[in-house]
């Protein structure tokens, strides 16, 4: 990891910093203009690009620009397809500098109204499973000095944390599209085994650092990076709790239910108690059940996101024609205007198809209690 050789410490922040601006929920296509314009300010260059690479694998099918204006990107028309230098990263799928773009033996030249640029920095932004999403190129630092080893260290570093990055954007868009529940198993193993691991490995690369001499502001600053990175870990992992699906009937919800009380405990660090009744006694309808069951992965969602609790009981029970779910955490609670979220709303929406209602108890400081109920044969 690149990481590793970045032994300023104002650098080490400033790509920190870095990183933690490029993490936010924008589109595909306007987080690669956030990433090209964040790389070029990371080590102040006039202009930069993010090409991504085709279906081919040697050729640019999509070109963001920073540092040219609309006017002048439409003067110099069409984008590059990936030839010369910028082939060179792409082929090479590492690293390229050059001093001085006039004299490089493999320099196509610019077109005419292009801007002039001297000195070059192209490096991967490589995808979790190590495949090339595409490059940034960057020319021209602003101060005049050509670019050094540090630069390159920096913005290789940048560019593996932009494909984390991507591939969480691309997570996203696909999980908005799918339907099927194989793919959005798939797509949770992917955040499971590759996102997180990348994460940790973050993680891990700062707490390195932290064993080198830093002053108590730097070390503080580093803890925080580290503390952020923790968090995001279990949002990514309460994301992955939340999009898996659930095969249940009147026949299985207790053992769904069983095994949705394990996976809380391993996933979220929450431990479940359950309160069930016989089975015997257990007689739903298919719907009624997959209902019950969606409905006490959204309350343990709510518990994981915001209760801060370490523990919850859930009771289900029989009571005439109607089940009652109850979830009980022993967090922090919460009073209006807060109030429950869309989490909460969907549970509540859910109880009245089926003739049922979802109430909502809690108070600062002594937790949540959830009561969901239901007609058990709709």
């Amino acid at each position: 990891m690149p990481f590793h050789r970045i032994t300023d410490p104002a650098r080490l922040h400033a790509l920190i910093d870095a990183i933690m601006l490029i993490e936010t929920d924008a589109d595909l296509s306007d987080l690669l203009t956030l990433i090209v314009e964040t790389a070029s300010q990371l080590v102040g260059a006039r202009y930069g690009a993010l090409g991504v690479v085709g279906r081919d694998g040697a050729t640019l099918s999509r070109f963001v620009t920073y540092g040219v204006d609309d006017e002048l990107r439409e003067r110099i028309g069409a984008a590059p397809h990936g030839r010369g230098v910028l082939g060179e990263t792409i082929l090479g799928g590492a690293p390229v500098r050059v001093e001085d773009l006039a004299h490089h033996g493999g320099a196509a030249g610019f077109p005419a109204h292009h801007p002039v640029m001297t000195n070059f920095l192209g490096v991967p932004v490589t995808s979790a499973d190590g495949h090339v999403f595409g490059n940034l190129y960057l020319t021209d630092r602003t101060d005049g000095r050509p670019f050094d080893e540090e630069d390159e260290i920096l913005v290789e570093a940048f560019g593996r944390a932009a494909g984390l990055v991507i591939d969480q954007a691309t997570i996203r868009h696909h999980l908005r599209e799918l339907t099927l529940g194989e793919e959005r198993e798939r797509l949770a193993r992917d955040l499971h085994d590759t996102v997180i691991q990348r994460l940790f490995g973050v993680g891990l690369a700062l707490q390195i650092t932290l064993r080198s001499t830093l002053n108590e502001a730097d070390r503080e600053r580093i803890n925080r990076a580290v503390d952020e990175l923790d968090t995001t870990i279990h949002e990514i992992r309460t994301t992955i709790f939340e999009i898996d699906q659930d095969d249940v009937d009147g026949t299985n919800l207790v053992a769904r239910l069983r095994a949705m009380s394990d996976e809380v405990a391993t996933r979220l660090g929450i431990k479940v108690t359950l309160r069930l009744p016989n089975e015997a006694d257990l007689e739903l309808s298919t719907r009624c059940a997959r209902h019950a069951l969606q409905a006490l992965r959204e309350a343990l969602s709510n518990v994981a996101r915001h209760a801060r609790a370490s523990e919850a009981e859930v009771t289900l029970a029989v009571e005439g024609p109607m089940l009652v779910l109850s979830v009980r955490d022993n967090g922090v609670g919460f009073t209006a205007p807060v109030g429950p979220g869309r989490g909460l709303r969907n549970m509540r929406s859910r109880a009245r198809e089926l003739g049922g209602d979802a109430t909502f108890e809690s108070e600062p400081g002594r937790g949540t209690l959830v009561r969901w109920t239901a007609l058990r044969q709709d």
